[in-house]
């Protein structure tokens, strides 16, 4: 038997924390509950509680779980101190299970709080939330805070993330071209550029009804995403690495196998001002061209008007 495999009962601790009285809900988050799990990945329990239950690795591990529990001590690099919650590693026969406590009060303040926003903590907890396989909640807690979550946020995707991704993305589109094709910063550039193929993966998402899947996991062609789409957009952040702002023609077909992706993602349509990023190349850059310090950029604009000429 696996993590995979087990049925929510047979899940190692998860009988005997159903039992406790002080336990509200048990949800299962990360890998296994999106499906993307494989044999490295732990089994991530969230385990709410009651509000007045003080959340500390002595009374988890010596009033929640039993005896034979064995902890791994191995800090993951989290500052449990800034954090409403708790974090234990538990080694079981089956693997490594993550046992997240935390008070329902802190799902309850954010459900309250949430305001649609960019923020990749907000769209990491909204990813959790509103996604969470609830294994346990006898007061419908969980579920009842789940399905305000969906409606308000993941049915709306469209109208509130959709829009924010794409202004974010233009933004950093006329940004890499002058950081990085035009002052050749290739620091700058090599950034920039990883950012948008980030962005595009979560546009794909959203435009899809989805919530955009953690960092971790963007790219991958586990999360019910696209696979022809993640693998151009992997493609193009393969590219990218290799490139030089010197090597002005590379840079202008990485720019047009992006803007395969976008034609793949968006709609122009429904855009309210078009794909107009993609003029820096149209418009303001032949106009730079007059100007006495860049007739050098005559031929690049040459080829980038071969270039995007069949493009929206």
């Amino acid at each position: 038997m696996t993590f995979a495999t087990a049925c929510p009962s047979e899940l190692p601790y998860v009988q005997g924390l159903m039992a406790r009285e002080e336990v509200v809900g048990i949800a299962l988050c990360g890998s296994h509950r999106q499906g993307s799990d494989d044999s490295f990945s732990d089994l991530d329990l969230w385990v709410f509680v009651k509000d007045a239950v003080p959340l500390s690795e002595s009374y988890v591990l010596g009033q929640m779980l039993p005896d034979t529990a064995r902890q791994e001590m191995l800090f993951e690099g989290r500052d449990d101190t800034l954090t409403p919650h708790l974090v234990i590693n538990l080694l079981t026969e089956l693997g490594v299970v993550n046992i997240k406590a935390l008070h329902t009060g802190v799902l309850g303040r954010f459900a309250e709080e949430a305001r649609p926003g960019l923020d990749p903590q907000f769209l990491e907890d909204l990813e959790n939330y509103a996604t969470m396989r609830i294994l346990h909640d006898p007061h419908a807690i969980l579920s009842r805070h789940r399905t305000d979550l969906q409606e308000r946020f993941v049915a709306t995707a469209g109208a509130w993330l959709v829009p924010a991704l794409t202004a974010r993305y233009a933004s950093l589109y006329w940004r890499s071209v002058y950081q990085g094709f035009l002052r050749e910063e290739n620091a700058c550039w090599h950034h920039l550029m990883g950012e948008m193929v980030q962005l595009l993966a979560q546009l794909d998402a959203a435009c899809d009804g989805r919530l955009p899947a953690p960092a971790k996991w963007l790219l991958s062609e586990r999360t019910g995403a696209r696979v022809p789409l993640m693998r151009a957009l992997s493609s193009v952040q393969a590219e990218v690495r290799t490139v030089s702002c010197t090597e002005k023609r590379a840079i202008l077909r990485i720019y047009h196998s992006l803007a395969r992706v976008e034609s793949a993602v968006l709609a122009p349509a429904a855009l309210p001002h078009g794909m107009w990023w993609r003029k820096v190349f149209t418009e303001r850059l032949p106009h730079l061209t007059v100007l006495p310090d860049h007739h050098e950029l005559r031929p690049v604009v040459q080829i980038a008007a071969a270039l995007f000429k069949d493009l929206v």
